[in-house]
């Protein structure tokens, strides 16, 4: 959210930077990032961010007003706001953020699964609306209508997975080189209309979690990644971990993607994968049970439901 773009003053824009290409990195004990920034226009900006590490936050005091929009494809981010909650923008998620310079939503950040992966556009409020009225006047798009509908009060909105969204940014990540700024271009403004036209029924604020919360269901989350084969309920693992059933079913599903059954059943499948590889004297019967499964059958019908192929063609492919 409001820090991914923090890198080396990636929030300055220059009048004069249209058509420039920054590539920043990152490095330090959480791990590192890449970041690929774009001046596309006076005030406009794309930033291609992937980074694998615990945190990149560093708190900044904004010069000027911004209307940040950032789209997760892979992985998970979470945010601390006042008062000490935080929330998280997960995968297919898009967030919109306005950044004044007058008040300071965010106080943090992590990146709970050290993987995120998306898109941030950057559109600093007075140059860049000048820029849409000089080249694009025919379009009406008018950025502080979009600042006053979606971010009241300053506060932050997240869009649920859409088609719309996932037309708009499916073909940016896999833009062809050639044709990059010129294609941004019309991207950015195909997204700036579909936001001017949303009503309520696509947006919601975003969910929020003590921090207490957000700890222990990420400890939940590294217990299933680190004991793949675990038998323990949902409710066993709340009792685990202190923390409520149904906190821990949101908060999960915030963080991963996914809920904490679906997500069971996909490492459990990934770790069988390995066996099967690993443990080439194990028939897949007996894999089958260290997975939990009574027969080969049921095995490997679950298995093709994950990993797409059946035990016995998995192992033929990688041995």
């Amino acid at each position: 959210m409001s820090d991914i773009s923090t890198f080396h003053k990636i929030y300055t824009t220059r009048e004069d930077a249209e058509n420039s290409q920054a590539i920043l990195h990152e490095g330090n004990e959480f791990g590192e990032g890449v970041m690929r920034r774009f001046e596309i226009a006076p005030g406009v900006q794309i930033t291609y961010n992937d980074l694998k590490m615990d945190s990149c936050f560093r708190p900044i005091r904004f010069e000027k007003d911004f209307l940040q929009i950032n789209h997760c494809l892979e992985g998970c981010y979470e945010c601390e706001l006042e008062g000490g909650a935080v929330s998280f923008l997960g995968e297919g998620d898009l967030c919109v953020d306005y950044l004044s310079k007058n008040k300071q939503v965010f106080l943090g950040s992590r990146i709970p699964l050290k993987k995120y992966r998306g898109i941030t556009v950057l559109l600093e409020m007075e140059t860049a609306q000048k820029t849409l009225d000089d080249g694009f006047r025919q379009a009406h798009i008018n950025l502080t209508q979009i600042k006053d509908h979606l971010c009241s009060d300053s506060r932050s909105l997240i869009i649920k997975s859409k088609h719309e969204i996932d037309h708009i940014f499916s073909e940016l990540y896999s833009v062809d080189e050639r044709i990059q700024i010129p294609y941004f271009w019309i991207k950015i403004i195909e997204l700036l209309l579909f936001l001017s036209l949303l009503d309520g029924s696509a947006v919601r604020r975003p969910q929020q979690f003590s921090a207490d919360i957000s700890k222990r269901t990420q400890e939940v989350y590294q217990y299933i990644i680190e004991n793949p084969f675990m038998k323990d309920t949902i409710p066993a693992l709340a009792c685990m971990f202190g923390v409520a059933e149904s906190s821990l079913k949101r908060c999960f599903k915030s963080i991963s993607g996914s809920s904490i059954g679906t997500f069971v059943k996909a490492k459990r499948m990934e770790a069988a994968a390995e066996m099967l590889i690993s443990e080439p004297t194990l028939s897949i019967g007996e894999i089958g049970s260290v997975a939990g499964y009574e027969n080969q059958s049921k095995f490997s019908a679950a298995f093709k439901a994950v990993m797409g192929v059946t035990p016995q063609a998995y192992r033929h492919k990688y041995c």
